[in-house]
């Protein structure tokens, strides 16, 4: 136990440290305060980082634009070109090239480092006056006008150091852009004719659409004042840069800018997109550090409870007793009470302190710190004594709530749903409407800090008390669902299904309760049909089967006495007569057999695919001579394919047999039988028509009753089975048995689904 004991310590230690970590983490994240959405809403490009890089490399390409005119002839450095001009003395004007300057630089030490920044050399003292020569002109600057006396005056190792800081420049640009793969492609183009233009490009062969392929672009032109962009801000000086650079009086020019957001090449797009990324993923880690850590807290923190809880015996014992006498709620004011007196002690004591180590600008973090221990600690013990009471069984029956719910529920209980829920909206509305004014009184009343506080308060209550109306009218909601649901499962003949009562109450309960006592009555007398259905059925089999015994005697003694050659002609009318009737009663009951089988379904089915036209064929062929004997014509109409079912082939040829022999004894002679099948959608109809000898004035569905005939003189054979029992026996197998009568005319429908 005390090993177990140590290793929840040591978890929940470690767990406690996740959580510090991945708040430390996603505080100091740069996007704290964003929330959690950009994680997924936001891309590198949605960045004011690449807003701010895309601004600057726009920047220097429009110096690039001015440097080629300086450094540049043909597409080539030429460091023969004029760079500046100076006057060092009165009729004294000089005018150095790029060469001269760059050398001038180099006798002072200067240099252009890795990055193209001017390293080494020194400055020399701009106040040595013998040296000051006036600029007149500058390449670079071509448009400079001094503002203020001396500005125009510089020395020659300025004015080169000048030039190779501009060169630097250019170099840096040439190198990132031109002479190196870049994700940014551009596209500067002034013309002033077919022939006459100046272009400045790092990539070739690109159209516009190119360019908006890339990813994120940019298009200006100087026909419209419309910028053409995805970006998320637009750079606002672009077309006045533009307009200011051109070299002829037209607005012919444009500026195609894009940059691949697949970030194909290493620059300083793509270095930046990887450390947005990585951001990312370190704010997830924060993120799943800090949610693991809290969990994992929680769940240590109950495993310690366990383990030290109710457990322990001794001394144990009474505390717990002693803290059953308070309940929740004023544990839970005990604890707010001892954590505001902790951050007051912390506002001006420790947080004093906390200043003496850190610097100013982590203060703030430091005192977030000190209050997240002090909210923690005191979360700790509010939880600690919350799982106590959990283990103890007293948390929610030891609370005020319960024991003012129990009181309350004393006067609501038995009275009926429309009286309670009347009751309920009154005490609801009243309340809402003392909070409401309560609230609107200390707001245009008071104005101090206590007034705030108790506005707070109000609020909390106000919101506390809603949700908790919305709560027990969500839970009235639910029961009715699961009242209505029971119903429901009844009504559709699931007399088995319970409610679970245990998490009913009141009045809703007792509904609950009766509707479980509905469907055990239901399900007891389904139950009784059920068996009284089947003592039925074993009834009837039983009987038949021990009438079927002597039976079978009476009609091997009739054969036997026939054979004995009795020359009486009145006795072997006898025996004659004798011999049908029991060849009569012995169908009669392996028919009355069948058809209880038949409509229980208690028959082995073995269904095959079967080609019910040519069923149909044979079964015409088996009756066209028993049809000839009372004169009857059979006239067949049936397809030239064939059409397959899914049926047995036993008892459908027994449901077309029975058909068959209806028609035979019940049709009128010489007339017609008429067999005809189509095919419907899906399905396959077949149909016997037949006039009926005697009037049939009975109903269609009558004769789909056990011992119901056609023939109410009785003078045929039948059994008043035979139609019941091809019902039964159709049905069983999945089709469709339908009678019409329509005066004389008797009608049978046998239809089955086609094999797809």
């Amino acid at each position: 136990m005390k090993k177990r004991k140590e290793a929840a310590v040591l978890l929940h230690i470690i767990f406690s440290f996740l959580v510090v970590v991945g708040v430390t983490i996603m505080y100091n994240n740069i996007h704290y305060g964003e929330g959690i959405s950009w994680i997924t809403h936001e891309t590198y490009e949605d960045t004011p980082e690449f807003t701010k890089q895309l601004r600057a490399d726009i920047d220097e390409i429009f110096n690039y634009v001015k440097y080629k005119e300086v450094f540049e002839t043909d597409g080539r450095i030429d460091y023969s070109k004029p760079i500046v001009r100076v006057t060092d003395g009165p009729n004294s004007t000089k005018e150095y090239t790029v060469d001269e300057m760059i050398r001038r630089a180099k006798s002072q030490g200067y240099y252009l480092n890795e990055q193209f920044k001017v390293s080494g050399g020194h400055l020399p003292d701009s106040d040595n006056k013998n040296l000051n020569v006036r600029v007149d002109y500058r390449a670079y600057e071509p448009d400079f006008v001094a503002t203020e006396p001396g500005q125009a005056f510089l020395t020659m190792d300025q004015l080169s150091y000048e030039v190779l800081t501009h060169l630097g420049n250019y170099y840096s640009f040439y190198y990132r852009f031109i002479q190196n793969p870049s994700n940014l492609k551009f596209e500067v183009r002034y013309q002033n004719s077919q022939k006459e233009y100046k272009l400045y490009r790092n990539v070739a062969g690109k159209s516009v659409d190119d360019f908006k392929a890339m990813g994120k672009y940019l298009y200006v032109t100087g026909e419209s004042l419309y910028v053409d962009s995805n970006l998320t801000t637009v750079p606002k000086d672009v077309s006045a840069q533009l307009e200011k650079m051109n070299p002829y009086n037209n607005g012919n020019y444009h500026m195609t800018i894009g940059v691949d957001t697949s970030y194909p090449y290493h620059d300083a797009y793509e270095t930046a997109s990887e450390a947005y990324n990585q951001v990312r993923l370190l704010y997830i880690s924060g993120i799943v550090s800090l949610l693991f850590g809290i969990l994992g807290s929680a769940a240590t923190l109950y495993v310690l409870v366990s383990l030290t809880g109710l457990e322990e015996k001794g001394p144990y014992q009474p505390k717990m007793k002693r803290v059953k006498l308070l309940p929740a709620e004023g544990c839970f004011l005990l604890y707010l009470a001892a954590t505001l007196c902790s951050l007051f002690l912390a506002d001006q004591l420790f947080n004093k302190i906390i200043h003496l180590f850190l610097a100013e600008e982590q203060w703030y973090y430091g005192e977030l710190v000190l209050r997240v221990l002090i909210y923690y600690a005191a979360g700790l013990m509010f939880s600690l004594s919350l799982l106590k009471r959990y283990k103890a069984g007293t948390l929610w029956t030891g609370s005020l709530l319960f024991r003012w719910r129990k009181n309350l529920s004393l006067y609501f209980k038995n009275h009926r749903f429309t009286t309670r829920i009347m009751f309920a909206y009154i005490f609801y509305l009243a309340f809402n409407i003392v909070m409401i004014l309560s609230f609107c009184i200390l707001l245009f009343t008071y104005t101090d800090l206590a007034s705030r506080i108790l506005m707070g308060a109000i609020s909390i209550l106000f919101l506390a008390f809603d949700l908790w109306v919305f709560h027990k009218m969500y839970r009235h909601a639910w029961e009715t669902d699961q009242i209505n649901q029971a119903l429901l499962h009844i009504s559709q003949g699931n007399t088995t299904y319970k409610i679970n009562t245990a998490s009913f109450n009141g009045k809703e309960r007792e509904l609950a309760e009766h509707i479980n006592h509905i469907g055990t009555g239901l399900e007891a007398a389904l139950q009784e049909k059920v068996r009284s259905e089947r003592l039925k059925t074993d009834l009837i089999t039983n009987v038949s089967h021990d009438i079927k015994t002597p039976l079978t005697s009476i009609i091997n003694y009739v054969d036997l006495i026939k054979r004995e050659g009795i020359k009486d002609e009145k006795i072997l009318g006898y025996l004659e007569v004798l011999e049908q009737k029991s060849h009569r009663l012995k169908t009669l009951t392996e028919d009355l057999v069948e058809a209880s089988k038949a409509s229980s379904g208690n028959l082995k089915l073995e269904i095959l695919n079967i080609d019910f036209v040519e069923l149909i064929q044979q079964t015409n062929g088996e009756f066209e001579e028993k049809f000839s004997l009372r004169h009857l014509e059979l006239v067949s109409s049936l397809p030239d394919e064939s059409i397959f079912i899914e049926a047995d082939g036993r008892y459908l040829w027994r449901v077309l047999e029975n058909l068959y022999n209806n028609a035979f004894k019940y049709a009128m002679e010489h007339s017609r039988v008429y067999v005809d099948m189509i095919k419907e959608d899906d399905m396959v109809i077949f149909t016997m028509k037949n006039i009926s000898e005697n009037p049939l004035n009975i109903k269609a569905d009558e004769l789909t009753e056990r011992f119901v005939r056609g023939d109410v003189a009785r003078t045929t054979e039948g059994s008043g089975l035979g139609i019941s029992i091809a019902k039964s026996l159709t049905e069983l197998q999945g089709g469709q048995f339908n009678l019409y009568i329509d005066g004389d005319l008797f009608k049978a429908s046998v239809a089955f689904p086609v094999r797809k």
